[in-house]
């Protein structure tokens, strides 16, 4: 049997350790902002600026005006005060909530919730084979007006870019906002000049697990009702985590070299996994249009979960399941909306760590694993 000769992640989108420069720096914000930022004494007001640095900060990685980020405790929270605020604000003029099947379960549990406790229609758009919406639908549908869309960049799961901006130019034509989730994109992949409503995790560059932004375009006029004075939505805002995402991410502004080796490292792995003649390995999403570092295949007649733990067991951490849920155990909705088998996959997303010999070590194991536990 062989072994990895250090634990090797490949499951990033779960989250990677930040680096020493982001500890030191959420280190440090830990010791000054200890009191709430709206105080008027003197260590309320250090933590105030410290929170303002900290979207300052942001804003110029991204390009936008600090005045329209604000922090939230994960993504799926920013999802549901988007999607709640803006339909509440617009319901007037529609009940319908558009949203493809691919989309994560953060967006289509509160397009849900919607529709169970204040009345919504959700317009479900289908997927193509390759993990994209169904974009000719999507045209249809937005035809007939809604109060938003749902439209993610790319998928989290299966690494297929969406058709973004076309979207966005037939929804702008109906009036029809969009909420975009970026969950794996920043640090990867570029993000749209344009855009409604845009949320991402800060642990997809680098930042601290429970912190992500919610992004807004002051074209749109809409803001969070939760604490938006303090640019953070809900609760008490976690200083030291916003100021580690803020130096995780200027550590990344030279993002485009490692995401082309990344993206070498993705089809080393998946020419691999074609050319193998045993194992039934099927690799899913678009194989050119997709995100950098993001690989899931199916494997015929195998556990699954069992894998995952045969990995772990020999050095490496891959993730099962859907990769747009909390639960990673529930088999993916996304895989079952493309039409392909949904309860024997696996997902890969490198970190930018990730060497050639990670991936070489890694098909070196996965016969041996897979062994173990195919079921027929």
């Amino acid at each position: 049997m062989t072994y990895a000769r250090f634990p090797v992640n490949l499951d990033s989108i779960a989250g990677a350790p930040m680096s020493p420069t982001v500890l030191s720096a959420w280190h440090s914000a830990a010791q000054q902002a200890y009191s709430d930022p709206a105080r008027m004494h003197h260590v309320g007001r250090q933590a105030g600026l410290l929170l303002e640095s900290a979207r300052s900060s942001i804003a110029n990685s991204l390009g936008v005006n600090p005045s329209n980020i604000y922090f939230a405790g994960s993504a799926p929270e920013a999802i549901r005060v988007a999607i709640h605020g803006v339909y509440r604000q617009r319901r007037r003029i529609s009940s319908r909530v558009i949203a493809s099947d691919i989309e994560s379960l953060a967006v289509l549990n509160s397009v849900e919730n919607l529709v169970t406790h204040e009345g919504a229609e959700f317009i479900r758009v289908p997927a193509l084979i390759s993990g994209a919406l169904d974009l000719d639908a999507m045209h249809k549908v937005l035809k007939g007006g809604a109060a938003l869309a749902c439209v993610q960049l790319a998928n989290a799961e299966v690494g297929t870019r969406q058709p973004f901006a076309e979207v966005l130019e037939s929804a702008r034509a109906a009036g029809i906002p969009v909420i975009t989730d970026s969950t794996g994109v920043i640090s990867h992949d570029q993000l749209p000049e344009d855009f409604d409503l845009l949320i991402a995790p800060a642990r997809d560059w680098g930042g601290p697990p429970g912190v992500a932004i919610l992004v807004t375009n002051p074209r749109f006029h809409w803001r969070p009702e939760e604490a938006p004075d303090r640019g953070w939505i809900g609760g008490f805002p976690d200083i030291p985590g916003a100021v580690a995402a803020a130096v995780a991410l200027e550590e990344k502004s030279d993002w485009e070299e490692s995401a082309n080796r990344l993206r070498e490292l993705i089809d080393l792995l998946r020419q691999s996994l074609e050319l193998t003649g045993t194992g039934g390995f099927h690799c899913t999403g678009d194989p050119d249009n997709r995100l950098p570092h993001i690989l899931t295949f199916t494997i015929q007649g195998a556990a699954a979960g069992a894998l995952v733990t045969e990995l772990d067991k020999r050095g490496f951490y891959v993730a099962s399941g859907s990769a747009c849920t909390a639960d990673s155990r529930m088999p993916s909705h996304v895989l079952e909306a493309m039409g392909l088998p949904r309860e024997s996959s696996i997902r890969i997303s490198l970190p930018p760590t990730c060497t050639a010999d990670d991936i070489n070590q890694f098909l070196q194991v996965l016969p041996d694993a897979l062994e173990t536990v195919v079921t027929d």
